[in-house]
């Protein structure tokens, strides 16, 4: 390969696609080995051939906006795969890959065929992200089970879930099990100074070897490679443009609570202010009547003759003031 073509990520759907979802022999054989590993199936129950559904040759594909983004097979028992690398969490992805799941499986049913016809169908999401917030496992498996006693509906249904952004493997290649090579291939090609690793992984497996070889041709296409830089540059840009719309949407959530906030606080402290004015001005008229109401109750007392200062003492007043209003009064 010319050292000025560096390795593209097979992350990128399209270079995935290159790598795994063409007629070539070669394709097919590393799609199979990466299917085995995925779905941990061994001895008889291993793959053995797979047909493609969508085939694609990669220069027609890296010219070709609408093309497929997955990889559809079906393997020697009939069974339906549908694969899909999504770098980018953009929408709701479970009701998405069911969705997928939903297609793939009702694909199978021909007008002339029973239901009894339909086929295992798989789902594989491999994500650069997390979605599984309810567990740290990098690789969940789902399938329609009894919720009490937890027994097997119908073994149609199966969806997997790879996060790779939870996948932390350990250094040692050769302690790697099959599932962890090949996600260890996918993380790291194209990166830079990736080149001993992916070489370690070759001796390791001969399919990664493959793969490497492959992915080199792939890279080194001129057409593909400007498909991708504009691939990358669309999926960034869109990633900035979310990325903006949520803090302009933030900055205006905050403008208009504080806007809310102080308009809110003015009707409140108004509020307050003129409850305790009405508050304070009771209070104060309360005091005036009550002080209006002693003062005829002392004048009351003096036209009857009570002595002065029983009648402060009954009133609360001074006895000077007493005295004063009898003067007053000529009492």
């Amino acid at each position: 390969m010319n050292q000025s073509s560096p390795l593209l990520s097979p992350l990128n759907d399209m270079v995935f696609k290159a790598l795994f979802g063409m007629e070539e022999q070669a394709s097919k054989l590393l799609l199979i080995d990466f299917l085995n590993s995925i779905l941990n199936l061994k001895g008889a129950e291993a793959i053995c051939e797979i047909q493609h559904l969508n085939p694609i040759s990669y220069r027609e594909y890296a010219g070709d906006k609408e093309s497929s983004l997955d990889i559809k097979v079906s393997t020697g028992q009939g069974e339906r795969i549908n694969i899909e690398v999504q770098l980018n969490n953009v929408d709701d992805f479970r009701k998405r890959s069911l969705y997928y799941w939903s297609k793939l499986y009702s694909e199978g049913l021909h007008e002339s065929e029973a239901y009894v016809t339909l086929k295992k169908s798989i789902v594989i999401n491999i994500m650069d992200y997390n979605l599984i917030s309810e567990t740290e496992r990098y690789h969940t498996t789902y399938k329609l089970y009894e919720t009490a006693e937890r027994f097997l509906l119908i073994d149609d249904l199966e969806i997997h879930y790879v996060e790779l952004t939870k996948f932390h493997p350990v250094t040692d290649v050769g302690l790697m099990e099959a599932t962890e090579l090949w996600l260890t291939f996918l993380k790291n090609a194209g990166k830079e100074d990736a080149e001993e690793l992916l070489n370690e992984l070759g001796r390791r497996k001969e399919e990664l070897l493959m793969a490497k070889e492959m992915l080199g041709k792939i890279s080194a296409d001129e057409l593909m490679r400007q498909r991708y830089y504009a691939q990358e540059k669309a999926r960034i840009d869109k990633i900035s443009s979310m990325k903006y719309a949520e803090i302009m949407g933030m900055e205006k959530g905050m403008a208009e609570g504080m806007e809310k906030g102080m308009a809110e606080g003015m009707e409140k402290g108004l509020e307050k202010g003129l409850e305790k004015g009405l508050e304070k001005g009771l209070e104060k008229g309360l005091e005036k009547g009550m002080e209006q109401g002693k003062l005829e109750t002392a004048r009351n007392l003096l036209a009857l003759g009570i002595p002065a200062d029983k009648i402060a003492q009954a009133t609360g007043f001074p006895l000077e003031d007493i005295l004063q209003l009898g003067n007053k009064e000529g009492l």
